[in-house]
């Protein structure tokens, strides 16, 4: 008898670890890098773009995980099948031939700032004045063609771009909108002295931005459609419109 009982404890254990096994979310690994107010480890649920990513998935029963690395390396741990995602990404022919992307998490948009008391200028009435820039960004086409043009202030960061900027080293600086603004509040906590940042009216450059998935996996596609369904849930909720004004 004793024996027979302790046949049917383990079977009743083996069951529950399997149903348990059945209950547990799949788990997506996310390769991304420092970009507040988007994307930060030292942010509420990550930042705004994370839990964009995060409610995506869960609404198709899967859960996340952020990894940070350095932008670079976020991508090429992708592109060499340590991660199966990465984002956000622009479109681009090279990333296409690599990887899935998915729909789009929303408009990215980069302008020209100065501090209030410089006028206020789109990019192409500069001419011999530097303008702030970091290393590893793209800007756009347009901005690719005028590049040799401009006299570019290389900075490591947007951080020190903007440090720059405030300090008089440099009158203008290209940065995303959302992003300038993030880190200019930030700014004047530290020195309430500062002054105001305006923006050019025509922004330099406007993109989508996406989720690649790295085609080469057998989970990529898979993945792309239950994170497109997702979105679309969050849309059609106004959800997605709601975290994008975080």
């Amino acid at each position: 008898m004793k024996s027979g009982w302790q046949k049917w404890r383990w079977l009743i254990v083996a069951c529950c670890l399997v149903m348990a096994g059945m209950g547990r979310a799949e788990t997506v690994r996310i390769a991304v890098g420092e970009w507040p107010p988007y994307i930060s480890e030292s942010l509420p649920e990550q930042g705004f773009l994370c839990q964009v990513v995060r409610e995506a998935f869960a609404a198709e029963g899967l859960d996340v995980s952020f990894h940070f690395y350095p932008w670079a390396e976020a991508y090429k741990l992708t592109l060499a099948g340590d991660y199966v995602v990465t984002m956000p990404w622009f479109r681009s022919r090279e990333r296409e031939q690599s990887f899935y992307l998915s729909a789009s998490l929303g408009q990215f948009t980069t302008r020209l700032f100065t501090l209030s008391g410089s006028p206020v200028v789109n990019l192409g009435e500069i001419n011999h004045e530097p303008v702030g820039v970091t290393r590893g960004y793209f800007y756009g086409d347009g901005f690719a063609a005028r590049q040799s043009e401009l006299a570019l202030e290389w900075s490591d960061s947007d951080q020190e771009s903007l440090e720059k900027l405030v300090a008089g080293r440099i009158r203008y600086l290209v940065m995303d909108e959302q992003v300038a603004k993030a880190l200019f509040l930030q700014m004047q906590s530290r020195h309430p002295g500062a002054l105001s940042l305006t923006s050019s009216p025509d922004p330099i450059w406007s993109q989508p931005g996406y989720l690649l998935m790295r085609k080469a996996d057998p989970d990529a596609r898979r993945l792309m459609l239950l994170f497109n369904a997702g979105l679309h849930k969050l849309e059609r909720s106004g959800r997605l419109a709601r975290l994008w004004k975080v």
